[in-house]
């Protein structure tokens, strides 16, 4: 029967451009997608990577390339004075007489001095490149080259519940994310009723570059697609709508409801979801804002802050309120940080930068080191001290309780953060 709040039914349809095999359902002005790629034998085995655990891990995209200096301000540094003589922060929030959070993010300075942040610093990537999506191609894959398609936290979800639980794994954005692609599991993604050609995030220059980078959801030939998973997928959805539904309220709240790229919205969602029957192992939340500040840069990273510290402090108020604060670490992510040295009103795409680990678990501090900002590349970028997959070792081993050799493909030196 269906649901008469739904203004969608459900529809199962291959797609030629994304080729994605899909199930849609829009209820509320929302839209719920369940993808699956045509397994291609790659992934590992269900349980090879140890069985979902009851804990989550969020992972908040900062798109565009957040300029790490301006968040964690090296204000105790004379040398970042001398590169950053109009944009740089003047009255930071000092943490330990070295460095400081941005002044509008008072929230998460208050957590910081609680225990409960680890910043890490100098987080970057072997090669660096400045492309927007060949950078993001590798934080989303968690590899050094663009060589394998699966992301990280796809493959985790591939060796741990595969097909079996496609709420395991959820998106809040516009659109899917390669970051949550498996080769054996499902990708749930929520978004608004932009439909498939969703409204991208402002950083995106290129639309069919991100489309493009959708197409793994999917075999390149669709008349070579094995219909099993799909039909699993179409099965699983129907039970998967269900619960989402009832989760978010969806066929009760239609009007008004904000676009999901406001990231206290997206937040909102991703607490409900916690703290409902669905409860997944994985929230990737992104299309956030436009990190990409070469102009402007004082007045647009400042918006942008407040908005992180407005979210994250609402979001784990509402952990504290449903008791499920304990279960929950948040991540950012972001392709690179900016240039050390402005350019005038803004930064330029850099290298190396600060990401955030959150939550009640997590051993907070500093973590990694600081890049140097007198000796600098070739390109007069900073050079990272922390290999990327480091931060994504520390989350798998100590968070989600995997190897982080198996998701990764190699080894890589844990950060400490987790105790």
């Amino acid at each position: 029967m269906t649901d008469p709040a739904c203004n969608l039914v459900t529809r199962r349809t291959f797609l030629a451009g994304l080729g994605a095999s899909v199930m849609l359902v829009a209820c509320g002005g929302s839209q719920i997608t369940v993808l699956s790629p045509k397994d291609r034998g790659a992934a590992p085995p269900v349980g090879s990577l140890g069985e979902s655990t009851n804990r989550v891990l969020v992972v908040v995209e900062l798109g565009g390339g957040n300029d790490g200096l301006s968040m964690v301000v090296p204000h105790g540094n004379d040398r970042y004075h001398d590169l950053r003589t109009t944009t740089r922060i003047e009255n930071p929030i000092d943490l330990d007489g070295e460095i400081g959070f941005h002044p509008n993010l008072a929230a998460l300075a208050d957590m910081y001095l609680a225990g409960e942040v680890a910043i890490v610093e100098g987080v970057g990537i072997p090669n660096p490149d400045l492309s927007h999506f060949t950078s993001m191609d590798r934080w989303w894959t968690g590899a050094a080259d663009s060589t394998r398609r699966a992301g990280w936290l796809g493959r985790y979800l591939d060796g741990t519940v595969g097909y079996e639980d496609p709420l395991a794994g959820i998106v809040i954005g516009p659109g899917p994310t390669p970051a949550m692609l498996g080769d054996g599991s499902f990708t749930v993604a929520i978004s608004d009723a932009s439909g498939l050609t969703p409204n991208v995030p402002d950083w995106i220059d290129d639309v069919d570059e991100l489309m493009a980078m959708w197409r793994g959801f999917v075999p390149e030939a669709p008349s070579a697609i094995d219909l099993s998973p799909v039909q699993r997928a179409i099965e699983a959805s129907v039970d998967a709508r269900d619960a989402l539904e009832s989760a978010l309220g969806l066929p009760t709240a239609r009007a008004g409801r904000p676009a999901r790229t406001d990231l206290t919205e997206q937040l909102r969602i991703a607490a409900q979801l916690i703290a409902s029957s669905v409860s997944p192992t994985v929230i990737y939340v992104h299309g956030f804002g436009d990190f990409d500040t070469h102009l402007e840069q004082v007045r647009r990273h400042g918006e942008l802050m407040t908005a992180l510290n407005t979210a994250l402090a609402e979001f784990f108020a509402l952990l504290d309120d449903s008791g499920q604060r304990d279960r929950v670490t948040v991540l950012t992510a972001s392709e690179f940080g900016r240039r050390a040295r402005e350019n005038g009103g803004g930064t330029d795409h850099g290298t190396a930068n600060a990401q955030l680990v959150i939550g009640s678990s997590v051993t907070g501090g500093r973590y990694g080191e600081s890049p140097s900002l007198t000796r600098l590349d070739t390109n007069s970028n900073l050079i990272h001290t922390v290999d990327f997959r480091s931060l994504y070792a520390t989350v798998l081993d100590g968070w989600l309780e995997t190897d982080h050799i198996g998701v990764l493909d190699g080894e890589y030196e844990p950060l400490g953060f987790f105790s």
